[in-house]
């Protein structure tokens, strides 16, 4: 495989500048989302901030956008400076879109205690990743006692203890909580999914497309780039692939109406009051 290189094209990317502006502006006005504290607002977000719970949600919700923020800025610089290679675009809008999708999934739910035990739901998926991470040093002898001590702890007197009892006061099991989010699944459940019949499924096949770019599968190559024979060789062909244009702009479109959402659910959860 040959390095890349510059073909001197020019990406069309359609209207994709007018959804840039947007999550400017989105970004924007959730930067400047008054205090709570200072108007004493009974919104969503005020009062599922004074329950259990309630704050780590919004916590959870703050980072995904973050995280989703950086890797979209990170996109355009990629954009300007590199160009569209066939790999790294791909790549930058995966987590954006996984991360607004987690963002959006635990605002969407008009009911407050939904919400709160989807964020406390997220972050103990958070510390379960930590504690895989840290089981991978039960390798070294030096290390294994100290992190079982520390599971152990954690079981009886740190967060693992927390987490339970938040969610006991939710009312929900541990079995649920503790249960890994199906982004497929959940996806059509997404009231704005919903409200849009055909949103589901293109949603799912983008998803699955950047999933394949992630993890550098073949078929997710062929399906996102455009391909010219240069020369036929004994058993095959060279051949000269390029970014395909629309296939990125949709599965970028995909990614901002996401994105857009879950930005304009943190506003109004901030702002309007709770039904």
């Amino acid at each position: 495989m040959r390095e890349s290189v510059l073909t001197g094209e020019t990406m069309d990317l359609d209207n994709l500048h007018l959804y840039w502006q947007l999550i400017d502006q989105e970004f924007q006005a959730i930067d400047g989302l008054p205090s709570l504290e200072a108007r004493h607002v009974l919104s969503a977000r005020a009062f599922d901030q004074s329950q259990v719970a309630g704050s780590r949600t919004y916590i959870e919700v703050n980072r995904y956008l973050g995280v989703a923020r950086d890797n979209h800025q990170a996109l355009l610089a990629l954009l300007e400076h590199h160009g569209a290679t066939l790999w790294a675009p791909w790549s930058l809008l995966r987590p954006t879109f996984e991360t607004a999708f987690y963002a959006a999934w635990i605002l969407d739910p008009d009911d407050g205690r939904e919400r709160r035990t989807r964020g406390l739901r997220c972050e103990v998926n958070d510390y379960y990743q930590q504690r895989n991470h840290r089981a991978a040093f039960k390798a070294f002898p030096e290390a294994a006692k100290l992190i079982v001590e520390r599971e152990q702890w954690d079981a009886t007197h740190g967060s693992l203890k927390t987490y339970r009892e938040e969610a006991a006061a939710l009312g929900r099991r541990w079995n649920e909580v503790q249960q890994r989010v199906n982004v497929v699944q959940e996806l059509p459940k997404l009231t704005f999914v919903k409200d849009q019949r055909e949103s589901a499924p293109l949603l799912e096949a983008m998803w699955r497309l950047l999933s394949g770019y992630e993890h550098g599968l073949g078929w997710a190559l062929m399906n996102g780039s455009k391909r010219r024979v240069e020369a036929e060789i004994p058993g095959g062909s060279f051949v000269n692939f390029t970014i395909n244009d629309e296939a990125f702009v949709n599965a970028a479109k995909a990614t901002y109406f996401l994105l857009l959402s879950a930005c304009r659910l943190l506003r109004r959860r901030h702002l309007k009051p709770i039904r």
